[in-house]
């Protein structure tokens, strides 16, 4: 083998490696989001009341959060950014997390007026 072609077959596995390596990371980017939004559905779960209305509003929050989720992944895909898609699905995952506490908030006032648990005659 030529002292070139042993060159150019070097360059060719490194720029292939390289590219391998960035697959890798975007898969694992991914994956983290996904690990991301199934924390985000259990806290969601967790945090709301059990009612029928306020599970609904959890779900139909969960839904816009996944499709911002797609959208950044969409863009992952395009730009191979990692750092960018991070950026992207924190920023929508603390956007979600404010507004889960201030529905929390609301629900449960709603459903703890109502509850036989808030009446103060039930303990006396």
């Amino acid at each position: 083998m030529s002292r070139v072609t042993l060159i150019v077959v070097c360059v060719l596995l490194s720029l292939s490696g390289q590219a391998w390596a960035q697959y890798e990371a975007v898969d694992q980017a991914i994956a983290w989001a996904n690990n991301v939004y199934q924390t985000v559905a259990v806290v969601t779960r967790e945090k709301l009341p059990v009612s029928t209305q306020a599970q609904k509003e959890g779900q139909d929050m969960l839904d816009t959060l996944k499709l911002g989720l797609t959208h950044c992944e969409t863009e992952l895909k395009t730009t191979r950014n990692v750092d960018q898609h991070k950026t992207c699905v924190n920023a929508l995952t603390a956007g979600y997390y404010a507004s889960l506490g201030q529905l929390a908030g609301e629900l449960w006032a709603i459903h703890g007026a109502t509850s036989g648990a808030s009446r103060i005659r039930l303990f006396w």
